[in-house]
C-alpha cells in the first residue's frame, strides 16, 4: 500500500512538472516587422514572416498553418522555413495574394500562426499590403525632343499616391519631367523647360514601374516597352498665336479668324480648351494662310456651350501645323490664347402683358444672353422707343435674364393721339458681337431654322391708352421718389388733384394712416406722408402703389390707375446693409477690395470710407449683394500705414443707394478690412498676364480646385470630349484634359484673384479631422508630406497641425542598416521589388491604431483583445498551480487518488536522508 501511494505521488509530480515545462516552453510569438511588406497581387513571389526570437527550431513546414484576414487560401502558397526565426510563404504559379485589392492596397493581417495546431501568435499583426499589379501599354506615338510639352502613357492600376518610372534613356523625375497620375489608367508627363525627351531621336522605353510594391521590370525580354518615338523638332514647331479677345461671336453663329505666324497654308489642326473639334464636327476651316486661319461654325454646334459663364474667351491651347501639336499658351492651366470672346445666344420671352400709357411705370424684358458691365446691351424697338433712351426712358440690365424699362415721371409710352392698343416689339439686340434680329418666338434670327415671324421682332408688351380716370380726384404717378424701407430720411410726397382733409389712401400692401404713417394734406394737389418709428413702407423693395382714394363725403372709394394696377407713387429700396469683416489688405499692393452686404443699387450707389480718401478708389462694379472697389494708381488705402507693424481698420461710414445718405453705426461705421504695410514678405501685385480673370494663377490659392470658366464645374473633372487626331486625347480612357493645375504666373503676381500671399494674422486654426480622401491609410498626406490634402485633414495619419509624429508615404526616413544588406535577392527574371526594398527603422512610437479604419479592423481589434485575455488567464493559472506543487501544497483541484496514510505512517516511510526506509528482503529461489 505504501508503495502504491509513493508511486502515485511520483506520477503527480511528474505530471505537473511536465505541464509546467510545456507551459514555459510554448512561448508566444512576436513578429519583428514594424511595417507591412508591400506585395503586388500576382507577381510578388514571397511573403516573409520574421519573429523576434526563435520559433521554428525543430518545426517542419507541415506543422505550420497561417490564418489571414482577409482570408488567404493555404493552397495558393507553399510554406518554407528559412531558419528558426523566418518563414517564407512562396506564391504558387498562377495564384494571387488577393483577387481584388484596392488601388491604395488591401491590408493583410496575420490573425493566427499555428504550430502543430496551437496558435502561438501573441498579437494580430498587419504583415503585408497587397496592391494591384500595374501594366503599361505599348505606344508608337510621335513626340518631339523639345517641341512636345506633354505626352501620355496608358495602362492599368496606376497609383495616384505612388507611381515611379525608370526610362531608357534615363529621365529624372522633377528634373526632366513632371509626372501626373491623371487616372488609374493614364499617366501624363510634362517636360520641364530646359530638358529634352531624348538628346537624339529614337525610341523612349519604360523599363520599370513602381506603384508601391517595388520596381517591376516591364517586358524584361526586350529591356522595356516603347511608350513614344522621339523625333527631332521641325521648323513648323515655331507656330505662334495672337490673343484677339476683341473678335466677338455669338454661341451658335459666325466665323472666327485665328491670327498668328507659322501656320500651314494648306492644313492645320487646333486644340481648344473646351473640346471644340474641327473636320466638320463642330466647325470647318474655310481659309488657310501663313498668318490667318478662318473657321466657320457648323449649324447646330456652339463655339462654347455653357451660357452661364458667358461672355467668355474661346481659348486655343495648341496648333498642329504638320509637326505635331505646339502649345500656344500655358496649357497646364487651360489658358492658351483667347482667339475670340463668345457671347450667349440672345433670346427673349414673348409676353402679352398690358402696359398703360402713363400709369404703368415699367416694362420687364425677360430672356437670356443680356450683358452689362464691360459690355452693353443695345435694343431696337417697334414703335422705335430707343430714340427716347435715356432722356425719357431708362433701360437697366439687371443680369443675363432681365432688363427693366422705366419711364420717367410725366412721360407716356404712347402718344396721346393713339387710341388703340399697340404691340411693343424688340426688333434687334446687340450684346457685344453685333445686332441680331429677333424672331416672333423670341429666338434670334439665324440661330434656328424657319420659325414663325422670322426677323420680325418679338412682342414684349401691349401698349394701351390709360383708362378714363375720375374727373375730380386723381393720383399722379411718381417713381422719381426713392425711399428706404425704414430709414426715415425724407417724407413721401404724393401729388394729384381733389385731395381733402379726412380722406383715406388705400395702398396695395395695406398701409394705414396713423398706424404706419402720419398723413398731412398740404393742398388739394399734394399730401405728405411721414413713416412712423418701427414701421416699413414695404416688407421688401419695390414700387409703392395707391389703389384707390376714399373721400370723407363719398360712399365708395375712387379707383385710380388702369387695369387694377393702381398708381406707383414711390420706389421703395431695401435698407442697405454692410457685412462687417476684417480682411487683411496691403496699403498699395491690394488693388481691389470687395464689400459684401445687400440692398445695393446697380446704377446708383455711393459709399464713404474712412480713412481712405475719396479720390483713392472708384467703384469697379456693383451687384445687389456686392460692391467692388478698385484702388487708383499712385494712391493708398491709408497713407499712414507704411512701417512694419502698422495697421489701420477701414470703415464704411456712409452709404447712399439713391434714397439718401445713411450714416452707419452712429457715424462710427462698419469695419470692412484691415490695412497693413507693404513689406518685403507680403509683396504682391497684379502683373500676371491673366490677372483679374477670377482664377488664381500664381499658385497661392488655398483652394485645390480651379473654376472651369466654360463648363461651370471645376478643373480636375473630365469634360468627356475626344480628339481624334495627333496624340492628344480627352476622356476617361485616355487623358483628363482638366488635370493640369500648375501655376502659370510667379507667386504674388495675381494678387487680386488669389487674395494675396497668406499673412500671419490671416492664418486660420485648422481643425484636426479625417476629411482627406486618403486619411486612415497609415501615411501622412497633408501639406507636411505629399500635399495631397489640406493641412489638418489627415489627422489620424499626420497628427495635429504642428506635430511631426507621422510616416511619409514616400519613405523619406527609410534607410539601409549598417551592414548594407537588409534586403533579399531572389534573382527573379521579373520581380525585383525586394531587391530594392528597405524596411523603415523602428519609430519612437507605435501606431497600432492604423488598423482602425473600418468594421473589419474593429473585429480584428476585438479578436486581439480576446487572445490577450485568454492568454493572461491561462498563464496566470498555470503559474499558480506550478507554484503550489513546487511548495509541496495540494493543487486547487480534485484528482482520483488512493487514501492518504496517517501522519506517522507517512513519516516512517522516510529517513532523515529522505530515502525510503524499506527492509531488505532476501532473494528467494525456488526450484
Amino acid at each position: 500500500q505504501r508503495r502504491a501511494i509513493f508511486e502515485q505521488q511520483m506520477v503527480m509530480k511528474a505530471f505537473w512538472g511536465l505541464a509546467l515545462l510545456a507551459l514555459t516552453s510554448a512561448q508566444p510569438i512576436d513578429l519583428l516587422q514594424n511595417e507591412p511588406i508591400i506585395l503586388y497581387a500576382d507577381v510578388s513571389p514571397k511573403l516573409r514572416i520574421i519573429t523576434k526570437s526563435s520559433a521554428f527550431s525543430g518545426v517542419m513546414p507541415n506543422d505550420i498553418e497561417c490564418v489571414f484576414s482577409p482570408k488567404v487560401d493555404p493552397s495558393i502558397y507553399t510554406v518554407n522555413i528559412a531558419n528558426d526565426i523566418m518563414l517564407s510563404l512562396v506564391l504558387n504559379p498562377g495564384k494571387k495574394w488577393n483577387e481584388n485589392p484596392t488601388i491604395d492596397g488591401t491590408t493583410l493581417y496575420l490573425v493566427e500562426l499555428k504550430i502543430r495546431g496551437e496558435n502561438r501568435l501573441n498579437a494580430i499583426e498587419d504583415v503585408a499590403k497587397v496592391v494591384p499589379t500595374p501594366s503599361v501599354l505599348k505606344s508608337d506615338q510621335v513626340i518631339y525632343q523639345k517641341a512636345t510639352r506633354q505626352f501620355i502613357i496608358n495602362g492599368t492600376n496606376f497609383n495616384p499616391k505612388k507611381t515611379d518610372l525608370i526610362f531608357e534613356p534615363a529621365l529624372i523625375r522633377n528634373q526632366d519631367y513632371i509626372l501626373n497620375v491623371a487616372t488609374q489608367s493614364t499617366l501624363v508627363l510634362t517636360r520641364t523647360t530646359s530638358s529634352l525627351w531624348r538628346s537624339d531621336p529614337g525610341p523612349l522605353k519604360l523599363r520599370r514601374i513602381d506603384t508601391g510594391g517595388g520596381q517591376l521590370r516591364i517586358n524584361p525580354n526586350d529591356d522595356g516597352i516603347v511608350v513614344a518615338e522621339v523625333q527631332a523638332d521641325l521648323d513648323s514647331h515655331g507656330v505662334t498665336v495672337e490673343s484677339t479677345p476683341n473678335e466677338r461671336s455669338y454661341q451658335s453663329t459666325g466665323r472666327i479668324s485665328v491670327i498668328g505666324e507659322g501656320f500651314n497654308p494648306t492644313d492645320n489642326h487646333f486644340r481648344f480648351a473646351n473640346g471644340l473639334r474641327g473636320h466638320g464636327v463642330n466647325y470647318t476651316t474655310m481659309e488657310h494662310s501663313v498668318n490667318m486661319i478662318t473657321m466657320q461654325l457648323k449649324p447646330g454646334s456652339k463655339w462654347r456651350s455653357n451660357p452661364e459663364n458667358l461672355p467668355g474667351p474661346l481659348n486655343l491651347l495648341a496648333v498642329d501645323a504638320g509637326a505635331g501639336f505646339v502649345a500656344v499658351g500655358p496649357t497646364e492651366a487651360k489658358k492658351g490664347r483667347a482667339v475670340a470672346t463668345i457671347f450667349e445666344d440672345v433670346s427673349i420671352v414673348s409676353s402679352s402683358k398690358v402696359a398703360f400709357s402713363s400709369h404703368s411705370h415699367e416694362i420687364w424684358i425677360v430672356g437670356k444672353g443680356f450683358t452689362r458691365g464691360d459690355y452693353k446691351t443695345v435694343l431696337t424697338f417697334d414703335p422705335p422707343i430707343e430714340d427716347r433712351i435715356p432722356n425719357d426712358i431708362t433701360a437697366l440690365v439687371f443680369n443675363r435674364t432681365h432688363i427693366r424699362l422705366s419711364i420717367y415721371e410725366g412721360e407716356s409710352w404712347l402718344s396721346s393721339k393713339i387710341t388703340q392698343p399697340v404691340p411693343l416689339r424688340v426688333m434687334s439686340v446687340n450684346t457685344g458681337p453685333g445686332p441680331v434680329m429677333m424672331n416672333g418666338d423670341g429666338s434670334s434670327y439665324g440661330s434656328t431654322k424657319s420659325v414663325v415671324g422670322a426677323g420680325k421682332g418679338v412682342v414684349i408688351a401691349t401698349l394701351q391708352p390709360d383708362e378714363k380716370q375720375h374727373s375730380d380726384v386723381q393720383v399722379f404717378r411718381s417713381t422719381s421718389q426713392s425711399l428706404y424701407q425704414t430709414a426715415a430720411l425724407k417724407d413721401l410726397k404724393i401729388t394729384g388733384k381733389g385731395f381733402k382733409d379726412g380722406m383715406t389712401l388705400n395702398f396695395d400692401n395695406g398701409l394705414y394712416n396713423n398706424v404706419d404713417f402720419k398723413m398731412t394734406v398740404d393742398s388739394a394737389e399734394q399730401v405728405t406722408l411721414s413713416l412712423k418709428s418701427g414701421r416699413k413702407w414695404r416688407v421688401e423693395g419695390g414700387a409703392l402703389r395707391i389703389m384707390s382714394v376714399k373721400l370723407p363725403d363719398e360712399d365708395e372709394p375712387i379707383v385710380v390707375g388702369s387695369g387694377g394696377e393702381g398708381v406707383a407713387v414711390a420706389e421703395i429700396l431695401d435698407d442697405p446693409f454692410i457685412t462687417s469683416g476684417e480682411r487683411i489688405i496691403f496699403a498699395t499692393h491690394t488693388k481691389q477690395l470687395t464689400i459684401n452686404g445687400y440692398g445695393f443699387v446697380l446704377d446708383d450707389t455711393r459709399i464713404t470710407l474712412s480713412p481712405t480718401l475719396p479720390d483713392a478708389y472708384y467703384l469697379d462694379s456693383v451687384e445687389p449683394y456686392r460692391i467692388v472697389l478698385h484702388l487708383r494708381d499712385g494712391f493708398s488705402w491709408d497713407d499712414d500705414v507704411f512701417e512694419k507693424g502698422n495697421s489701420q481698420d477701414i470703415f464704411v461710414t456712409k452709404i447712399d443707394t439713391r434714397a439718401g445718405e445713411v450714416v452707419l453705426n452712429n457715424g462710427q461705421g462698419v469695419v470692412i478690412a484691415k490695412v497693413e504695410a507693404d513689406l518685403d514678405d507680403n509683396n504682391c501685385d497684379d502683373s500676371c498676364e491673366y490677372a483679374f480673370d477670377g482664377l488664381c494663377d500664381d499658385g497661392t490659392s488655398s483652394e485645390r480646385d480651379w473654376y472651369d470658366d466654360d463648363y461651370g464645374g471645376f478643373y480636375g473633372y473630365d469634360d468627356g470630349q475626344y480628339y481624334d487626331y495627333g496624340y492628344y486625347y480627352y476622356g476617361d480612357d485616355h487623358y483628363g484634359d482638366d488635370t493640369f493645375l500648375a501655376a502659370i504666373c510667379d507667386v504674388g503676381t495675381d494678387c487680386t484673384d488669389c487674395g494675396g500671399p497668406t499673412h500671419p494674422t490671416e492664418a486660420k486654426i485648422v481643425e484636426c479631422d479625417n476629411s482627406c480622401q486618403w486619411s486612415n491609410d497609415g501615411f501622412c498626406d497633408d501639406d507636411r508630406t505629399s500635399g495631397l490634402c489640406t493641412a489638418g485633414t489627415d489627422c489620424h495619419d499626420c497628427g495635429p497641425v504642428g506635430a511631426s509624429n507621422f510616416t511619409s508615404l514616400f519613405g523619406d526616413d527609410w534607410e539601409w542598416n549598417s551592414e548594407g544588406d537588409s534586403f533579399w535577392d531572389d534573382d527573379d527574371n521579373y520581380w525585383v521589388g525586394d531587391d530594392e526594398l528597405a524596411y523603415a527603422p523602428m519609430e519612437s512610437f507605435e501606431d497600432k491604431e492604423r488598423m482602425n479604419d473600418g468594421a473589419g479592423s474593429l473585429f480584428i481589434n476585438a479578436m486581439q483583445a480576446i487572445v490577450y485575455f485568454v492568454g493572461l488567464v491561462f498563464c496566470s493559472g498555470g503559474a499558480f498551480v506550478g507554484f503550489k506543487i513546487y511548495k509541496g501544497e495540494t493543487p486547487p483541484m480534485a484528482f482520483p487518488m488512493a487514501d492518504e496514510p496517517d501522519v506517522e505512517s507517512k513519516n516512517s516511510l522516510l529517513t532523515s536522508s529522505g530515502r525510503a526506509n524499506v527492509p531488505v528482503t532476501p532473494d528467494v529461489f525456488t526450484s
